[in-house]
């Protein structure tokens, strides 16, 4: 007799418990799509270094942008209003190539992920759409950072040191349902 549990989603079978196993299904698909990759998450440490080149990508061009057009706006007239209106256009659409089209082109990667060799891939056995990569690299990660990040860094630091996970899942990737995993070396 067979009996659906569903504390834990697993089932009964004649007084046996038996928890299904999604991993196998997905992680198979996984490296159908995504021959180069380890199947272990990236390290922290390279998550982070990574975080950090994508902002020096980003940062430098987008605050000089701004500060010029805020130079154009305090000199005043039509004409230097519309090249404010311009600069201001171009920092959207640069976020929206490093961080929406980079990252599609290239498999999950951002300039920071290529170059340490780890990469974004879907934990939902599903393709990531663009939006979901705008949502995770620049409206998270850029701007809402200085909301999101801290807490993001608690997040992983109680299933860190009170959880003791070995393994951690941030949460943001949690909420997108995705992963950083390593790629092998070629």
């Amino acid at each position: 007799m067979v009996k659906k549990i569903k504390k834990n989603s697993s089932y009964s079978y004649n007084d046996r418990n038996v928890k299904p196993t999604f991993s196998t299904e997905a992680t198979r698909s996984l490296v159908k799509n995504f021959p180069d990759i380890v199947n272990e998450n990236a390290k922290s440490g390279k998550r982070v270094i990574a975080y950090a080149i994508d902002l020096l990508t980003y940062v430098p061009i987008a605050a000089l942008f701004h500060f010029t057009t805020l130079n154009l706006r305090q000199a005043g007239g039509a004409e230097n209003e519309r090249n404010a209106m311009y600069m201001m256009l171009a920092i959207v659409v640069y976020a929206l190539l490093l961080f929406g089209y980079l990252p599609n082109k290239w498999q999950g990667q951002t300039i920071g992920k290529k170059l340490l060799k780890i990469r974004m891939v879907p934990t939902n056995n599903q393709k990531v759409e663009f939006s979901k990569y705008i949502i995770r690299e620049f409206l998270i990660k850029i701007v809402l950072g200085w909301i999101c990040v801290p807490v993001i860094l608690a997040h992983g630091l109680y299933k860190k040191l009170f959880e003791k996970q070995a393994d951690i899942t941030l949460l943001h990737d949690k909420l997108l349902q995705t992963r950083v995993v390593e790629i092998s070396q070629k």
